[in-house]
């Protein structure tokens, strides 16, 4: 027995439960059909693509793994290529030490939680750096040199000199 994974694009002409029912019929003629095992089973609800297939522009995702032997994945193969309210599936080998799959959504719950945090930590030291910023931008001044002509001066001599040149 081999295991295998199961990613299926279910098209997007049908409703929310009908496309999970459709899944859970996957599931169903895997071991019923097919004399497989149905380890772990994901229904990821609709989800866009990044470019149209088949004049579609999203499709409801279903993963699963499974177990069964290698010249029933050939069959299986077969037969979803058959069904047409899939718009695209792919089985793969799974090695059978890898650790078990999780649920979609516990991934999303802490990938955000981990966002948040980030989010969290950012803040405190973002607000110990602006007081210290500002505190910095207050204190600086720069004040003219003593040596340097004051502002009016040059503005007269630049003036002169634009005036010489247009009468050149």
């Amino acid at each position: 027995m081999q295991k295998y994974e199961l990613m299926a694009i279910i098209e997007n002409s049908l409703d929310a439960k009908a496309a999970e029912k459709h899944a859970k019929d996957l599931d169903g003629r895997i071991e019923k059909e097919f004399a497989g095992k149905v380890t772990f089973s994901d229904f990821w609800g609709e989800r866009g693509f990044a470019y149209k297939i088949n004049k579609q522009k999203w499709g409801y995702y279903h993963v699963n793994q499974f177990t069964m032997e290698a010249d029933q994945a050939q069959g299986l193969r077969h037969e979803l290529n058959l069904d047409n309210s899939l718009v695209r599936f792919m089985i793969t080998k799974v090695d059978p030490k890898s650790p078990a799959p999780r649920k979609y959504a516990d991934m999303k719950k802490e990938y955000e939680a981990q966002e948040k945090a980030k989010e969290d930590a950012k803040k405190p030291a973002e607000e110990k750096k602006a007081p210290a910023k500002k505190e910095k931008l207050t204190t600086i001044k720069e004040e003219p040199k003593a040596t340097e002509a004051p502002k009016d001066d040059v503005d007269k001599k630049l003036d002169a000199i634009v005036d010489e040149a247009a009468d050149i």
